[in-house]
């Protein structure tokens, strides 16, 4: 299949707006490929070459798809330059210049799907002496085989800017629809990708063998399970009702949620909650694990904190100096860790997805040999609110964040990437004027004036409607960003920066931003309130009153955001 084709469907879905839309244009496209490259097409429609779990990294720097263009269209650097300073977009640079390269240049035959494919492959293999040239070389040689718009895409998937409004839902839709015919059918989808979150394996499957092969897909030890997420309740006798009977209170605790696996080769495999492999910058909790779980093969869940020499906990961005590429060793010396594991979902061939929490528990405690690095949540088993009350100030007072009120029901089996009432959180913020902090997603941002003249001065962020697999607008961001942070900011939001509001933003025009980015963004806001307004969208009209920005939540991705019915309860 020729390269073009993608990018003309790719061009379709940048100039529409409609979420339906989007999904319709994808599905008719995927009727139409050959079943041999819909995993192909599944990737590289979200932006990438593999699911985030396998850690695939081109390393691409701006400077070096620049000099690739420049080769491949036989244009001096000066132009190439000039062009990116008009544009902001190396994809524009590399559909201008292709468009214009000289007669002289010999046709090298046209680009195909699966050439583009391994030859970005085979750039983010390219490692050691000489393989930055090596990774010039081979995107010109394929950027030589394109024509002006299928540059402009090979470019942008290269450096991680195709920004479509494009997300994994949105596939899941378009795949139910072009292989079963019914959009509803997306819930099967979805369960299987919940528990096998890579959408390659979901479209081959489906398109090569059915709907009835995605029913029969299982737990892989090494593919990372979507985490499961608690509900929010604005009273401890509200979880009573919500949770009723005897439960399961653990500390919560501000540090970094972890999924562990250990395969029948006797390897650990760390994953983020955004399902990123992060096994490299935790070398320590290899080896705490290796002799905690003595097991052949397992998938533990568990919070790692950063902790003192005395074992204290320490806040959620010390621990973030540990999510580095370099000096890890070091970094494993200067910020000890602590892992505090809390549930079982897979040990030696058997998944414990479908047994309840209590089940799951106590074959948890029988198999964790625990010591000072890994250990289990601080708990208790009560049906009395006001020990749960009581236990909640004892975890504030060691340092941690709150508590975690889990079901102990027959019923209550973990429910992959859902966020149920199975589990609820209570945290510190609770007990003050809010009931909250608020993950949030950057789309716009507003310029600033006076002493911030020059930089952005408000950021506008937004929730998650997941039911629609859309962003719906909640509040203007300004109080709260550092002078360090706003310096910070327009390289961090750079990648992701847009021409016009983002595909699935649902916005009102009295909140049109200076500047648009593709929600990527996740950062963790505080507010006084949550109240009606003519100017959001938020869950058909609210917004939050007096936000402060208190971090970047690199470790979310904009879907896992707070929803727009997590807000609507909070009224």
């Amino acid at each position: 299949m020729d390269f073009t084709k993608l990018a003309n469907i790719y061009e379709e879905l940048e100039n529409t707006a409609s979420g339906n839309q989007i999904r319709e244009i994808l599905a008719e496209f995927f009727k139409e490929v050959p079943k041999d490259d819909i995993r192909i097409i599944s990737y590289l429609t979200l932006g990438q070459i593999a699911s985030d779990y396998q850690s695939v990294v081109l390393n691409l720097a701006e400077k070096m798809v620049l000099k690739s263009i420049s080769i491949a269209g036989g244009a001096d650097s000066s132009r190439v330059k000039r062009i990116l300073k008009e544009t902001g977009d190396a994809g524009l640079v590399a559909e201008k210049i292709m468009k214009t390269k000289p007669m002289t240049l010999v046709p090298v035959g046209k680009l195909t799907l699966d050439e583009a494919f391994k030859g970005l492959h085979k750039i983010a293999e390219t490692s050691g002496a000489k393989s930055q040239d090596l990774k010039i070389n081979t995107l010109a040689a394929m950027l030589q085989k394109c024509t002006g718009k299928s540059a402009k895409y090979l470019v942008r998937v290269a450096l991680g800017t195709l920004r479509m409004g494009v997300a994994e839902m949105a596939v899941l839709d378009a795949l139910a629809m072009a292989f079963t015919g019914d959009k509803q059918n997306k819930k099967i989808l979805e369960n299987a990708y919940n528990i096998c979150p890579d959408v390659g394996i979901i479209a081959e499957t489906l398109a090569k063998k059915g709907l009835k092969a995605i029913e029969k897909i299982e737990i892989h030890v090494g593919i990372p399970i979507r985490m499961m997420l608690g509900q929010r309740v604005k009273s401890l006798e509200e979880a009573q009702e919500k949770i009723p009977g005897k439960v399961t209170v653990e500390a919560k605790y501000d540090g970094e949620r972890i999924q562990a696996h250990k395969d029948k080769e006797g390897k650990i495999h760390l994953f983020s909650r955004r399902l990123d492999n992060i096994t490299d910058q935790f070398p320590d909790l290899v080896k705490y694990l290796l002799k905690a779980i003595p097991e052949k093969e397992f998938i533990v869940e568990g919070e790692v904190l950063a902790v003192d020499q005395d074992g204290k906990p320490q806040p959620f961005q010390v621990l973030m100096q540990r999510r580095r590429k370099h000096d890890i060793e070091e970094y494993v010396k200067k910020i000890p860790i602590n892992f505090k594991v809390f549930d079982l979902l897979y040990l030696n061939g058997k998944p414990y997805l479908n047994e309840p929490y209590f089940k799951r528990s106590e074959k948890l405690e029988k198999i964790l040999h625990k010591n000072k690095e890994v250990n289990p949540t601080e708990r208790i088993l009560t049906d009395d609110v006001n020990e749960i009350d009581e236990f909640f100030r004892k975890m504030l007072n060691s340092g941690y964040e709150g508590i975690f009120i889990k079901s102990r029901a027959e019923d209550s089996v973990y429910q992959a990437g859902v966020r149920g009432w199975n589990w609820i959180k209570w945290k510190k913020e609770y007990v003050q004027e809010m009931i909250d902090t608020l993950d949030l997603v950057i789309v716009g941002a507003f310029y600033g004036r006076g002493k911030r003249s020059g930089v952005y001065g408000a950021l506008l962020c937004a929730v998650y409607n997941d039911k629609e697999d859309r962003f719906e607008t909640f509040c203007k961001l300004g109080t709260g960003l550092t002078d360090e942070v706003l310096a910070e900011l327009p390289k961090k939001l750079k990648k992701y920066e847009l021409k016009k509001q983002p595909a699935r933003l649902l916005f009102k025009k009295e909140m049109e931003a200076d500047v648009w980015f593709s929600p990527n963004v996740v950062v963790e806001v505080f507010g006084a309130e949550v109240t009606k307004s003519p100017f959001h969208t938020a869950a058909s009209g609210l917004a939050l009153r007096f936000p402060r920005f208190l971090k970047f939540r690199d470790d979310k991705k904009a879907e896992q955001a707070t929803t727009s019915e997590e807000v609507e309860k909070m009224v």
